[in-house]
């Protein structure tokens, strides 16, 4: 039997943390993995291609981590990124759509949770920065408030994604069934 670091990369539960640049995606990616895999810097378009991590993230066991650049990156270049973070969406098993706790939502962000929902990819909308904003100001159905900065609501998020991935796997169980 295979140690679960062995497990093929197509096997592992793929999570992806989009939004727009600066909300805190690969702050949260640090918080919510518990280790330093993205660089974190207040320049706008910090990560420039996806970054992927392999590893083990207990309750769910083999995960593929993904952090994003920016969906609102601008220019030649910044197109380039956002088509490279958009084609993450085509092995995307469970979607965090990143944004900043306290601001109403942007176009980006709205944009990217129809195409989410178009391709009913399990997601949960997080409110990032909620250590800076204590206030919500989208009353947004699965969304939860978190701050990478001091940890708060990470633990909770972690919850409702073996939650989010559990229903996905139901939902699965559910159709193989019915499949000769």
């Amino acid at each position: 039997m295979a140690g679960l670091n062995e497990t093929p990369k197509g096997e592992r539960i793929h999570i992806v943390f989009l939004g727009r640049r600066n909300v805190g995606k690969s702050s949260l990616v640090n918080a919510f993995t518990g280790q330093e895999l993205s660089i974190v810097s207040g320049v706008k378009g910090t990560t420039t291609d996806p970054v992927y991590k392999s590893m083990e993230l207990l309750p769910f066991g083999p995960v593929m981590i993904i952090d994003t650049p920016g969906m609102d990156d601008e220019g030649e270049l910044g197109e380039l990124r956002v088509k490279k973070a958009m084609q993450v969406l085509n092995k995307t098993d469970i979607a965090f759509i990143v944004v900043e706790a306290g601001c109403p939502l942007q176009s980006e962000d709205t944009e990217l949770l129809k195409i989410v929902k178009e391709r009913e990819i399990p997601y949960l909308i997080i409110e990032n920065k909620a250590d800076i904003s204590k206030v919500s100001v989208n009353k947004i159905k699965d969304s939860i408030r978190v701050s990478a900065k001091t940890g708060e609501g990470v633990s909770d998020l972690k919850e409702a994604c073996v939650n989010l991935q559990k229903k996905e796997t139901e939902e699965k169980h559910i159709v193989a069934d019915l499949l000769t």
